[in-house]
């Protein structure tokens, strides 16, 4: 049984996870997370490896995993936290107050009470989702118990981070698993476009030259002997990401992965081609 995120998570990997933890590098004692998000890629890979780093530049976010499994006070405080259905007004405040003064439960019942349960930022970094008439509710105790259940069994193999990628140190004995923000779409001429291939709560965090800094990341970590997966949208909508189609230019291999993006698309009916591209 895959474990589920304690959080819904915008490009969570979760529904992909048959597809994508066959072909992980098992060879390697020591894995990493780079852009960890809701988690659920480190959570159902731990036991697999001696070490685990999970990253992500979102520090809050980290927050939530660690204080998850330091002990349950943020699940406590979480609930206290979520101003719950037909409120409005609380909602509000916890957002002000979060933007004021942010705190990894506040984020955590911000999410769980935004629409569509996704995070959203600001230019300013400033958390702006609106609220979506939820909080906490039996299936998010359900979600906790196994989450918590099962990666505290792991606690000496889980180490966290929250810096960018490219301040990750490089070990050749690691599994780097990557999956960014989603890239910007690539020109005619094959340049980089000032555009994302599409759009995303946390893309905020997404400097324009990420995606030429991400692509030599990559290709350090193939230099240093280590091994990589990068996964993410090649072509939505007609458009296709510079930084996947130059690795598979360089001569990475490549797989599409089978997911059906209109299913979840509010606009739906918009061909999004995913793929793993890797170096073992």
């Amino acid at each position: 049984m895959h474990i589920d995120s304690v959080m819904n998570y915008t490009g969570s990997k979760f529904k992909l996870l048959e597809q994508l933890l066959p072909v992980f590098d098992y060879t390697k004692p020591y894995f990493v997370d780079v852009f960890a998000g809701g988690g659920s890629i480190y959570t159902n890979v731990v036991d697999k490896y001696q070490k685990v780093l999970v990253n992500d530049v979102i520090s809050d976010l980290v927050g939530i995993h660690q204080n998850l499994l330091l002990g349950d006070e943020i699940i406590e405080t979480t609930k206290e936290l979520c101003p719950g259905k037909n409120n409005p007004t609380k909602f509000a405040e916890l957002r002000n107050s979060y933007n004021l003064e942010p705190t990894p439960a506040k984020l955590w019942a911000l999410m769980l009470s935004s629409t569509n349960n996704m995070m959203r930022f600001n230019q300013k970094f400033k958390y702006n989702q609106t609220y979506g008439d939820r909080g906490w509710n039996a299936n998010t105790d359900k979600k906790v118990e196994t989450f918590t259940n099962h990666i505290r069994q792991y606690k000496e193999r889980i180490k966290f981070t929250s810096v960018t990628f490219d301040e990750l140190y490089i070990n050749k004995n690691s599994m780097y698993y990557l999956d960014p923000p989603y890239g910007r779409i690539k020109n005619e001429d094959g340049t980089i476009g000032k555009k994302q291939i599409s759009e995303a709560g946390y893309n905020a965090f997404w400097k324009e030259d990420d995606d030429k800094k991400l692509y030599e990341f990559i290709h350090d970590i193939n230099k240093e002997g280590a091994s990589f997966m990068v996964s993410g949208v090649i072509q939505h909508d007609g458009k296709t990401c510079w930084m996947l189609d130059k690795l598979i230019q360089d001569g990475f291999k490549c797989q599409e992965l089978n997911f059906d993006y209109n299913k979840v698309s509010r606009k739906g009916d918009k061909e999004t081609k995913e793929v793993i591209i890797k170096n073992y």
